[in-house]
């Protein structure tokens, strides 16, 4: 009886830590894609607050299909305007085709 219950307690584990890790992962490599003509680009500024300190910092957009994408410098002098475009957002960066 003692073995069996030992067993139950353990794939209770296991099952439940697969589903944390499941999660993890997606949180961590979550894929967020658009596809589309490249409508607008611009430049706007933005305020960070880190610990009490204010500072304004440039924030490159570009507009897909009517959506505002912030993107990184480089990623935004490589897009024209009126082109199409594939990007794809992860937590870890963006990519573009």
């Amino acid at each position: 009886m003692k073995k069996i219950l030992y067993f139950i307690i353990w794939s209770f584990c296991i099952v439940l830590l697969s589903f944390a890790y499941e999660d993890y992962l997606y949180s961590q490599f979550k894929l967020d894609s658009s596809q589309g003509m490249v409508e607008d680009k611009g430049v706007g500024k933005t305020t960070k607050n880190i610990y009490g300190n204010f500072t304004e910092e440039p924030e490159y957009w570009i507009q897909l299909n009517g959506e505002k994408i912030i993107v990184t410098k480089a990623i935004y002098e490589e897009v024209q305007q009126h082109r199409q475009i594939k990007i794809m957002n992860t937590k870890h960066g963006t990519v573009i085709e």
